[in-house]
């Protein structure tokens, strides 16, 4: 469960951000959107997180890079101290400003795994990593150290005390390096964090790599992807996997694989082409059923529609996250789809019967009509950018004055929540 996110120097945002999940103590929409945590955990006093929240902003005002930050994040606890590639080199700074690049960048999130919440972060300086840290708190405890870093120096606390001082180059995170001591007084704190990172899901438009998802559970997300098809009334009938062998393992040279259209994966020592196959029913001029029209999502791209393709790219992480209670970063959930469907996704998630484990959504948008439906102030986010290039990120529970039968979308277009592009200016 994700309660907060904290980025400062990453990409257009200069200034610190804070994205939360944690529930103010507005009471609308309490039973669907939020759910209840063991209440001495949350940090503001509060027991209840959020299900869902939409994130709105102009064309370039940095929405994605709120989600390419956690995806950065994720990125550097998995492949810090790699020897051919660690993320931490990779930091973006914030481009605007010449003296950024030399600043450091934050990175910390707040987050409940195993009954306990743990504070996790790191501040990365001219590629290297300058402090990382871990706290944790159990049910009714306090919040305390798991362990601490100073440049390449850590402390593991253990019963109050330090139990090594450890060092480590600049381009590993000790979250990624510890699971490989044998430190019993934290190993399992840090499994804890490690394992939150795994079952994130960071997902950005025109990146369709989660098409195995549809077999998985006896067909179980298929099915469930073909009635929300139907309900869309985009006409597909069935879909199914299909795998085309593009290449082999060769001694001494590694993978040889010709042309391919659509996912690559690897089984074993051969590598192989994913798209997906739907099937659509042809009728005759009396609207008799006279067969099935099959149409590949990669290899005849261009016959379905753009909102088909980018729907299909991403259902599979979506009824994923609903199944196994994870975290879903979505960009632009919206994009070629028409309200009712991209609503009814939302509410897939602010849904008792639908959401059973709590799972969790963030998500881009532009259609302004999904911020009047049933969603709470504290689930409205907004991104703007200045005349500086910095963006800024705020919710809408941090205005005042916000009746909560208002039309939100007729005061964000009117410019109150954020700034918006101002199409009338040469006029």
């Amino acid at each position: 469960m994700l309660v907060n996110f904290k980025f400062k120097n990453c990409r257009s945002f200069y200034e610190e951000a804070e994205f939360s999940l944690e529930a103010t103590s507005d009471k609308e929409y309490r039973e669907l959107n939020t759910f209840s945590v063991k209440e001495p955990l949350l940090p503001k006093g509060e027991n209840e997180l959020l299900k869902s929240a939409l994130i709105f902003g102009g064309n370039a005002s940095g929405k994605s890079n709120v989600l390419k930050a956690i995806a950065y994040m994720q990125s550097c606890v998995f492949t810090s101290g790699l020897q051919n590639f660690s993320a931490i080199n990779a930091n973006e700074t914030f481009a605007f400003l010449d003296e950024a690049k030399d600043e450091e960048s934050l990175y910390e999130v707040e987050f409940i795994e195993n009954e306990a919440f743990y504070n996790y972060g790191f501040k990365i300086e001219k590629g290297e990593v300058k402090e990382e840290w871990l706290n944790r708190r159990g049910v009714g405890g306090r919040l305390t150290n798991v362990f601490s870093r100073s440049g390449q120096k850590v402390k593991v606390a253990r019963n109050g005390g330090v139990q090594g001082l450890l060092s480590l180059s600049g381009n590993t995170l000790f979250l990624s390096f510890g699971r490989n001591l044998k430190l019993e007084a934290v190993a399992s704190y840090l499994q804890d964090a490690v394992n939150w990172f795994s079952k994130l899901m960071v997902v950005f438009d025109g990146f369709p790599q989660g098409l195995e998802i549809y077999e998985r559970e006896g067909d179980e997300y298929k099915k469930k992807a073909l009635q929300i098809m139907a309900l869309s009334d985009i006409g597909i009938k069935y879909m199914n996997l299909v795998k085309d062998k593009i290449g082999d393992m060769v001694p001494n040279k590694g993978f040889e694989f010709k042309g391919h259209g659509g996912q690559i994966t690897r089984i074993g020592q051969e590598l192989f082409d994913i798209d997906l196959e739907t099937g659509f029913e042809v009728f005759d001029s009396n609207g008799d059923k006279k067969g099935e029209k099959k149409i590949r999502l990669f290899k005849d791209r261009g016959f379905l529609s753009e909102g088909t393709e980018h729907l299909l790219s991403f259902l599979g992480y979506f009824l994923l996250a609903l199944d196994q209670g994870r975290i879903l970063f979505l960009d632009e959930i919206d994009a070629k789809l028409h309200f009712f469907v991209s609503d009814y996704l939302v509410g897939l998630f602010n849904s008792i019967s639908e959401n059973p484990h709590n799972a969790q959504l963030v998500t881009t948008a532009h259609n302004v009509m999904l911020m009047d439906g049933d969603i709470r102030r504290d689930q409205i986010y907004f991104v703007s950018k200045d005349e500086k290039g910095k963006s800024s990120l705020v919710s809408l529970s941090d205005y005042k004055d916000v009746r909560k039968n208002a039309l939100y979308s007729k005061k964000y277009l009117a410019g109150l929540y954020a700034d918006l592009p101002n199409m009338h200016r040469f006029d």
